[in-house]
């Protein structure tokens, strides 16, 4: 038989993080923040290259039957679990790190790394097992997702070029090829096929467009149609006539602005002892919050999670980690803080802050 343990390596009133051990050998990380008859939240991460799909299951449910006895002991009445099985990114260490990127900013310093290849799991309380969400097609679309980049580190080549003719081709930011573009111009028009070597992503399909778009001069040019191909099949078409040109020369204009702190305002809206609750506002947004922030501050290790309505960048979240940072100042001194932050139940950004700057 199996031998999985969970190994404690931090453990505070409003949560903990667990080495998940199996047969001696670790294999992945339970992470669980929490609120006594409230709300569990957390995720459960399985390293690809550390156990075989036949055995991750044993893991799986062995930690569905921790995360089960949390749940009533501390009567919660919402929980809330993510589940990845892949490779990690990088590991942040104190003694040493794979690829981190350290920031220094006023008197803390934080590193952040990015998660592209989750899979979500919805676990319903009180029943035996995982129910995953066609989690067939999710896990045939990991390794697919592992390889897809930041999509503003897509470049665009040409590779041939006539008269009212023009091939490109487009790489990511590791100048692996993911599509070739054939395009034809027909006076102010053009048309063409991009042809794909995954399956594409709405974001992934616009972002190119975008580029496509920004290689035209737009006064000799009134509207563009692309045809989306994956595996010989059209997926997709974009038409954009001039308005839409317009219209995407300034959002991409509005994108390349980076964010101000005058944009954002955090207000403390619960104060429940060692957990405090504040929402996110900004000024493009009106008067509705655009996330909800919620921090352990237990201990001297803060730890907390921000729910956004709307994902931003990674510069927005980056301000907003430090706006609330300037927040919990005011409210607790602490040694670190490390904040997970989610959309759509999906894990997509973690920063550290430490009150001790690297040098």
């Amino acid at each position: 038989m199996a031998d999985i343990m969970l190994r404690p390596d931090l453990k505070t009133a409003g949560g903990e993080i667990c080495d998940i051990v199996y047969n001696g050998e670790f294999v992945g990380t339970l992470t669980l923040v929490y609120r006594e008859s409230d709300r569990l939240k957390g995720s459960i991460h399985l390293e690809q290259q550390s156990i075989t799909i036949v055995d991750k299951q044993k893991v799986y449910d062995f930690v569905q039957s921790y995360i089960q006895n949390v749940i009533d002991a501390l009567s919660i009445e919402e929980c809330e679990v993510l589940v990845s099985y892949s490779e990690y990114d990088f590991v942040i260490a104190t003694d040493h790190a794979l690829q981190p990127t350290m920031i220094e900013e006023d008197s803390h310093s934080y590193t952040r790394h990015e998660h592209d290849d989750e899979v979500d799991y919805e676990w319903v309380r009180d029943e035996t097992r995982f129910d995953d969400i066609d989690s067939e097609n999710a896990l045939d679309k990991m390794d697919m997702i592992q390889e897809r980049k930041n999509q503003q580190g897509y470049e665009l080549v040409i590779v041939g070029e006539s008269r009212n003719r023009v091939d490109y081709h487009v790489y990511d930011k590791d100048s692996e090829l993911i599509a070739e573009i054939t395009l034809h111009m027909y006076g102010t028009d053009v048309i063409g096929d991009i042809t794909w070597r995954f399956d594409p992503f709405d974001e992934e399909m616009d972002r190119v467009s975008e580029l496509i778009v920004e290689d035209f001069n737009e006064d000799e040019t009134d509207s563009f149609i692309f045809n989306m191909i994956y595996n010989g099949e059209t997926v997709d078409t974009i038409e954009l006539t001039h308005i839409d040109l317009l219209d995407l020369v300034d959002d991409m204009e509005e994108e390349t602005m980076l964010p101000t702190p005058e944009d954002y305002t955090i207000n403390l809206a619960r104060d429940d002892g060692d957990t405090l609750t504040y929402e996110i506002y900004q000024q493009s947004h009106g008067g509705l919050p655009i996330g909800t922030a919620t921090v352990d501050i237990s201990s001297r290790q803060l730890t907390g999670f921000i729910d956004f309505r709307e994902p931003g960048d990674s510069d927005d979240r980056e301000l907003i980690a430090t706006l609330l940072l300037e927040e919990l100042d005011k409210e607790k001194e602490y040694e670190t803080f490390n904040v997970s932050m989610l959309y759509r139940n999906k894990l997509i950004d973690e920063i550290w802050f430490e009150t001790d700057q690297y040098h």
